[in-house]
């Protein structure tokens, strides 16, 4: 089966000329004027790669989060009349894969679409994942559906580069480990890599432990402490849950961003900066930026070459591929043989996977550890535990009409821990919320709870 190619293009000449560059290429190809006429034909996601043309305005509706059609897997190629400042930096931002003038030259984009579509027949003869064939790996990384595979085409074009990437994700889909790939595919891949969490480090010593400190800068500084900076020198800095950083410590890591120089705490001189940033969160950027928790220009500078990496319930045979590296490996370590029964891989098909690669990795484990020789119903028992704990749907909370929107939210978060056993990180990916924004509304519950007191 050929890969699909739409072609959204208002001047219908260039579509045409286009559609047969296109389709010598290896692509079955249908072209539009708009997406009113594209969805004619059906839902985007059938789609492997689209062109999309800018100089329509109702094309620019594929962007909207609520255009759920959209596969992530997609390739979206845009295309302007006109190259205006700041357009194609915006594109990609919010998902393009690359950013071409009108009239598109055939020579430049033959090779990529030959590329491409040899990269989809590969994929398309490779067999089912299994125990013995194993699942494609990518520096740190692993799998082969569509979505993993156009990740991996980003990490080859943006690793050479010394743009700043910004890795999203839902928590447990391995930002960190992509982070390593970028790291081990760039020209500073000697160099370290140094991971700073920004929602582990308490506000009053997260700049320390970033920019560093001198001794005695402050109460307890016993001696010079080089920060996550210094030690990433000549080689990458992961940001990780950026969105979570103080916003005042945003300004002063902007000025180092900009000028790439920083002056530890309590010194006198400046100190030049060589690192590469790549920063990760688990939540909507832009959702940050309009609560006010996250300065724009710390995210446009961020956010020079954005990665999104898919959830696990998206990745089709990658579960049963990853289980069964996870297995191979715990059957390695032991010198055992165990083995999944047909059962116990059916529901691992079925599961939504919340808590993505890294719930799948510790049901594994946890799997192993009860079985003997097959694993079947230890399994399925503990997906049928977790699905159990996080089905909250038919879980209600009263709230009488002129409850205040503080109080909804100190209610539902109480529920949801109750509903959790108490597993904080369970009840911050249901809210939807980081670890760290749980543990700072818990902390403003107990100080009212102590004011209400006295």
């Amino acid at each position: 089966m050929k890969p699909q190619c739409l072609i959204l293009d208002t001047d219908a000449e260039h579509a045409q000329q286009l559609a047969e560059v296109v389709e010598s290429c290896g692509f079955k190809t249908l072209v539009a004027g708009g997406l009113e006429q594209a969805s004619e034909s059906g839902p985007l996601e059938q789609f492997d790669l689209i062109f999309l043309d800018l100089d329509c305005p109702d094309n620019h509706a594929v962007f909207a989060p609520s255009e759920a059609s959209l596969s992530e897997s997609t390739e979206l190629f845009v295309m302007v009349s006109v190259d205006e400042p700041g357009v194609a930096d915006d594109a990609i931002r919010r998902g393009a894969s690359y950013y071409f003038c009108k009239p598109l030259e055939p020579a430049n984009i033959r090779p990529l679409l030959k590329d491409m579509a040899a990269e989809f027949a590969s994929e398309q003869c490779k067999p089912a994942t299994s125990s013995d064939c194993g699942i494609d790996q990518f520096g740190m990384l692993r799998g082969s559906s569509r979505g993993m595979r156009k990740l991996y085409r980003q990490l080859r074009k943006v690793a050479q580069s010394e743009a700043s990437v910004m890795v999203m994700g839902e928590s447990g889909t391995g930002k960190e480990l992509v982070a390593q790939t970028l790291h081990m595919l760039s020209a500073r891949h000697d160099g370290p890599f140094v991971a700073f969490n920004c929602a582990a480090v308490p506000e009053n010593l997260a700049e320390s432990e970033l920019f560093g400190h001198e001794k005695g800068a402050f109460s307890g500084a016993a001696r010079r402490h080089q920060g996550h900076f210094e030690r990433a020198s000549g080689g990458t800095l992961l940001l990780d849950e950026f969105s979570e950083m103080n916003i005042d410590l945003q300004a002063k890591l902007l000025r180092v961003l900009e000028s790439r120089k920083l002056r530890r705490l309590g010194a006198d001189t400046d100190i030049d900066v060589d690192v590469r940033i790549i920063s990760a969160c688990n939540r909507s950027p832009e959702d940050a930026v309009r609560e006010g928790s996250l300065r724009e220009d710390v995210y446009y500078r961020l956010a020079q070459f954005p990665l999104k990496v898919p959830p696990l319930r998206r990745r089709g045979a990658d579960i049963e591929g990853l289980a069964q590296h996870f297995l191979r490996e715990l059957n390695e370590k032991h010198a055992t043989s165990l083995a999944f029964s047909e059962a116990a891989l059916d529901a691992l098909r079925r599961h939504s996977w919340p808590g993505n690669v890294r719930e799948l990795k510790h049901l594994v484990e946890r799997a192993y550890i009860l079985s003997e020789e097959v694993i079947d119903h230890e399994l399925r028992s503990a997906i049928d535990n977790q699905s159990a704990s996080l089905e909250h749907d038919d879980v209600l909370i009263a709230v009488p009409v002129g409850t205040s929107i503080a109080e909804m939210e100190h209610r539902l978060i109480t529920s949801t821990l109750e509903h959790t056993g108490d597993d904080k990180q369970a009840a911050a990916d249901i809210l939807g919320i980081s670890l760290k924004t749980l543990y700072n509304r818990l902390k403003e519950y107990a100080k009212e709870s102590q004011s209400d007191d006295f």
